[in-house]
């Protein structure tokens, strides 16, 4: 029985946990956290209220980390290395700073640029973005695997919701996103297609 990813088609980690279950049956099964039924249905399953979900012959795994360390090993796939793995994070955790942010602005919570949660946060995105930068120039994102569709992922997500800008990126990760934008299972997840 083939796995069930629960999801929606706009969600960047979801997209990266498509995108790298690619040769590995599944099926798809949309959430819109919006509809009250839906979200009842997630609830059920994930108390986190999060998505994706992986149902594993009906058992959920939560979070796309821990679901990609269970592919990883069930499938026999390449670990990560240390700096793998430190990038992922980095990736993990400005991708979730950008989701509060864009979350927050969609539905209508005042963002004060003065307040040193945001300064902090502001401060947190650059460094990131410079180690990402930094990172990528250094050839940690060359094999198209967890890591590089990671940061993939939260490249275009940030694009497309307009969290980040493109004079926001280094010339390395405007490269990097540019050089995968075209492949054909980039195109087949783009969320701008939902």
């Amino acid at each position: 029985m083939p796995y069930q990813l629960l999801g929606s088609l706009t969600s960047p980690y979801v997209r990266r946990l498509r995108l790298y279950m690619t040769g590995i049956p599944y099926e798809l099964n949309q959430v819109n956290y919006l509809d009250p039924e839906q979200d009842a249905t997630l609830s059920a399953v994930n108390p986190l209220k999060r998505i994706p979900v992986l149902l594993i012959d009906g058992q959920p795994l939560w979070e796309s980390r821990v679901i990609f360390n269970f592919l990883q090993r069930t499938h026999q796939r390449r670990a990560l290395s240390l700096s793998e793995e430190n990038a992922v994070s980095a990736v993990d955790t400005l991708q979730d700073q950008l989701i509060q942010h864009f979350l927050h602005v969609r539905f209508g919570h005042t963002v004060d640029a003065a307040n040193p949660y945001y300064m902090r946060g502001a401060e947190r995105q650059k460094l990131i973005l410079a180690y990402l930068g930094k990172q990528a120039s250094e050839g940690l994102f060359t094999t198209w695997d967890y890591p590089a569709i990671a940061l993939y992922t939260m490249l275009d997500w940030s694009l497309f919701r307009g969290s980040l800008k493109a004079e926001d990126l280094s010339p390395e990760l405007l490269e990097f996103h540019h050089r995968h934008r075209a492949a054909p299972e980039v195109v087949a997840t783009d969320p701008r297609s939902a």
